[in-house]
């Protein structure tokens, strides 16, 4: 795998995540996904933590650009550059 598309893979994990926690999305699309999930449910909490979608969106995003038998170290590695850019984010 090349550097940049792991770097381009990165951003885009963090880029879906952070609209689907933290966006409203074109006619309020990530707004409605949010609401369908029953109020205090480990699932409502999930789709509002950025860290919490990254885990899962990463999956799809290590297996398209990893297709091997460690591709679960591409998607661990995806979801915690989302992490490491909330974390960065906060302290600002």
């Amino acid at each position: 795998m090349q550097p940049l598309t792991l770097i381009l893979a990165a951003l885009a994990v963090y880029r879906i995540s952070r609209m689907v926690a933290d966006e409203e999305g074109p006619f309020s699309v990530f707004t409605k996904l949010r609401a369908l999930a029953p109020a205090q449910t480990w699932v409502a909490r999930g789709l509002e933590c950025i860290m919490c979608v990254s885990f899962w969106v990463a999956i799809p995003v290590a297996l398209v650009v990893d297709w091997s038998p460690t591709w679960w170290l591409t998607w661990l590695a995806l979801s915690a550059v989302t992490v490491l850019i909330r974390k960065w984010e906060q302290k600002k």
